[in-house]
């Protein structure tokens, strides 16, 4: 069984029984977050969580996707594809 830790407090076993938990690292703030967004609507995966934090020259964004029968490792490497992402695993 997975325990929240103090580096991932917001990860819960709950979050990721609903969804595939995505992190990523990614530069250029706003407009890197707008590319990270723009992938996940037009393959249509539907985002239950977001959390983004974009104070430092490499923002983090952590989000939940629905489980829908697709693999996640096909989203991971969708996100890599964009520029802006520095690292993309699942959590």
């Amino acid at each position: 069984m997975n325990a929240p830790t103090a580096e991932h407090p917001a990860r819960t076993a709950s979050s990721a029984e609903h969804g595939h938990v995505v992190s990523l690292l990614l530069t250029d703030a706003d407009d890197g977050l707008h590319k990270v967004l723009t992938v996940l609507r037009s393959r249509r995966w539907r985002v239950r969580s977001l959390q983004v934090d974009l104070s430092g020259e490499v923002g983090r964004v952590e989000l939940v996707v629905t489980r829908d029968g697709r693999d996640a490792g096909l989203l991971l490497e969708q996100l890599r594809r964009v520029v802006p992402v520095v690292r993309a695993e699942l959590g």
